[in-house]
């Protein structure tokens, strides 16, 4: 595997791999989270989760864009398109985490990550958006179930935790949800969006 420089994880084409699981993001999928995320992507605070690792083999910030990708592609499988879900959706992926960032400092352990971080990660979306949305605030707070509870509320928490644990499993198995190419380019498209 070729590392590019200046990551933590190695440079991927559009292999095989990314092709049998699906996990291509199209343009269709780079649109919606451009349309209900950009205000977060283009935040400080999200530039900084490309800084720390995550799942041992990624970071941050990948395993985020992994997450809102799956949760899409779920929305548009089941027919969960109107503005009001895919928002919701969107913006509880791209926050889910956010807590997580400083994790060295903050955690003694991985056991107090996994307890604690869901509840900062609430924080900082609250903090981010100045929104308190109650289905957001679900999903983010849900999204370690079965692990921890609470069980997700409503259908935004139940994606959010389905995608985070194939974006996790994906981060582990070294197959990208989203290539740095990718990445780059959806973070350049909110840029312009946000000017």
């Amino acid at each position: 595997m070729i590392r590019q420089e200046g990551s933590l994880r190695p440079s991927y084409k559009k292999s095989v791999i990314r092709r049998i699981f699906g996990n291509e993001m199209d343009q269709e999928i780079r649109d919606i989270i451009i349309k209900h995320g950009s205000n977060i992507l283009c935040s400080d605070t999200f530039k900084g989760t490309f800084d720390q690792t995550h799942h041992y083999k990624t970071t941050v910030g990948d395993h985020i864009l992994g997450v809102t990708v799956e949760a899409v592609k779920v929305c548009l499988r089941h027919n969960q398109t109107d503005d009001q879900t895919l928002g919701n959706v969107v913006t509880s992926c791209l926050c889910h985490d956010l807590g997580i960032v400083g994790r060295d400092e903050k955690y003694n352990n991985n056991f107090e990550t996994l307890i604690w971080h869901p509840k900062h990660s609430a924080e900082v979306y609250k903090e981010l958006t100045g929104e308190e949305d109650e289905r957001v605030l679900d999903a983010i707070h849900s999204h370690m179930f079965p692990l921890k509870l609470p069980m997700p509320k409503h259908r935004e928490g139940w994606i959010l935790t389905w995608a985070d644990k194939i974006s996790a499993s994906m981060d582990i198995l070294q197959i990208p949800p989203v290539t740095i190419e990718e990445r780059e380019e959806l973070l350049e498209l909110a840029e312009q969006e946000q000017r």
